[in-house]
């Protein structure tokens, strides 16, 4: 079996990638995004695909139209720093501790939307 050599990485194109990642969206992008709930953005993208309405997605299925992924462009190299840094001192990958981090941020930020009603 042959080993299949791993291709350069072109710093220039993840640099384009990234500022093509910071620009605002072209008008006509932004007239077609107008769903900002995920479910509304799922229901949407279900449609623009043409597939049929299902039922409640189970347990083990990820919804339709809705993001697996997320690409994080640090704004400085603190951050990515202290990542690391957290990471190693609760013996976990970076990626749990980031979606630790997120998760907590999230509760905290909800948290305090719904002390200010």
């Amino acid at each position: 079996m042959a080993i299949k050599k791993r291709p350069a990485v072109d710093p220039a194109a993840i640099e384009r990638f990234g500022d093509a990642a910071d620009a605002p969206p072209a008008p006509a992008a932004q007239a077609a995004t107008t769903a900002t709930t995920p479910l509304a953005v799922a229901k949407s993208a279900g449609r623009a695909a043409g597939t049929a309405k299902r039922p409640v997605e189970s347990a083990g299925e990820w919804p339709s139209g809705l993001g697996r992924t997320l690409l994080v462009r640090w704004p400085d190299p603190a951050l990515a720093k202290e990542l690391a840094e957290v990471a190693a001192l609760e013996d976990r990958s970076q990626h749990k501790t980031a979606l630790r981090a997120l998760q907590r941020g999230l509760e905290a930020l909800r948290a305090d939307h719904q002390s200010e009603r």
